[in-house]
Formats: C-alpha cells, sequence, structure tokens
C-alpha cells in the first residue's frame, strides 16, 4: 500500500490586514471626534470698551399651570379670564419681556390648550412652553 504524503501548511498569522483594520478603526474614531467639536468657534479677544453699557436683561412673564388647572401669572393666583388682561398689563409695563409657560405634567392638557387659544387671540403668540431634558420618553405605559 501506498501512503499519500500531505503537506500541512503551517498556520499563520497575517499582521498587515490587522494592521490596516486598526488604522481604519483609529481613523474612523478621530474623525469622529473632530466632527463632535464645534469647528465654528473662534477664541477672539474682544477689546474694552469705556461708552458700552451692558444688556439689560428682563425677567420674562412666567404664567404657570398647576397640577390642579389652578393658574398664576410671577406667582400670582388668577383665574382664565383675567389671564390675558395680567399679561397685557406686564407687557405694557415690559415689552421685551418674553412670556413663559411652565405647565405641570400632572396638568389637564386641555387647561394649555385654552390658555394658549387665549394669548394667541390676544395677539400674544409668542411664547414657549419651559420643560426639562428628559430620559428619551419611558412615559409610554403610565
Amino acid at each position: 500500500m501506498r501512503r499519500l504524503r500531505r503537506s500541512v501548511d503551517e498556520v499563520r498569522v497575517e499582521l498587515t490586514p490587522m494592521i490596516d483594520v486598526v488604522f481604519l478603526l483609529l481613523t474612523f474614531f478621530v474623525f469622529s471626534i473632530v466632527m463632535m467639536v464645534r469647528a465654528d468657534v473662534m477664541n477672539v479677544d474682544l477689546p474694552e470698551l469705556a461708552s458700552g453699557v451692558p444688556a439689560e436683561q428682563t425677567a420674562p412673564i412666567m404664567i404657570s399651570i398647576g397640577d390642579d388647572g389652578g393658574l398664576f401669572v410671577n406667582r400670582e393666583e388668577t383665574d382664565m379670564d383675567s389671564v390675558v388682561g395680567l399679561v397685557e398689563e406686564m407687557r405694557v409695563e415690559f415689552p421685551d419681556a418674553p412670556i413663559v409657560l411652565a405647565v405641570d405634567v400632572g396638568s389637564s392638557s386641555g387647561v394649555l390648550i385654552e390658555l394658549a387659544d387665549r394669548l394667541t387671540g390676544a395677539g400674544l403668540g409668542a411664547f414657549s412652553i419651559l420643560g426639562q431634558e428628559g430620559g428619551g420618553g419611558e412615559r409610554g405605559g403610565e
């Protein structure tokens, strides 16, 4: 009987493809980090001006809706019928004051919609709704 002689190839670890992949990953992560940094910010030394006046910050007109539906304008309790009148009075005194709506999450959305409708109808439609940064919207199961 004749035996066939088989040559067994030695197992080799090719380093060239592995180095290519490592450099590709390194390039990807460096590029990702560079794109995360704001590129439009420049370090500029501004001159000091003696004739300048600091800008006045106007306190916002805060309209709060509690969890029970209670309305407050700058921490003073009021009702739905007099909210627009109070805000208009405050806008006469502080015309550039922004209007901010702070709504409790437990309050009825109908109160917010009615308040927004009344403010918009009175020409005060430029308002913001105050909130806080959430954790991704995991409230679906309530």
